[in-house]
Parts: C-alpha cells; structure tokens; sequence
C-alpha cells in the first residue's frame, strides 16, 4: 500500500473513532436530560455519528493500494 493510501485510511479511521466518541458523550449528557424533545433530537444525533462512523470505516476499507482486494 503506498503512503497516501495508508495516510487517507489513518485520517478516516481517526474521524470515525472521534465519532464514536462524541456519540458516547453525547449519550452520556442525554442521559441527564428531562426534556423528552430535546433528548430524541440528541439520541437521533447519537444515530448519525455512529452511522457516519460506519460509513467512514467502509470507505477507508474501499480505498486501493494494497496487494489484497476483499470481496
């Protein structure tokens, strides 16, 4: 894999890991909440950064440079 590649699928899981972790905190803080609005608004926030994790995660797996191709 050559360093570009491997530099792009670093930088792409880095913000997916910082995803995941601000959608923990978020959690957390929704946790203290009463205002039922409020809290749906944050847990649907919660949903798109672990979704946006994901799908950082699968375009790093997609980016070439390696020997090997993963069906």
């Amino acid at each position: 894999m050559n360093r570009p590649s491997r530099s792009m699928r670093k930088l792409l899981d880095s913000v997916a890991t910082n995803n995941e972790h601000a959608a923990l905190d978020v959690m957390r803080a929704t946790e203290q909440l009463t205002d039922e609005v409020l809290r749906q608004r944050l847990l649907n926030l919660v949903h798109l950064l672990n979704q946006d994790a994901d799908d950082l995660r699968l375009a790093r797996d997609d980016i070439q440079g390696g020997a090997i191709k993963f069906a």
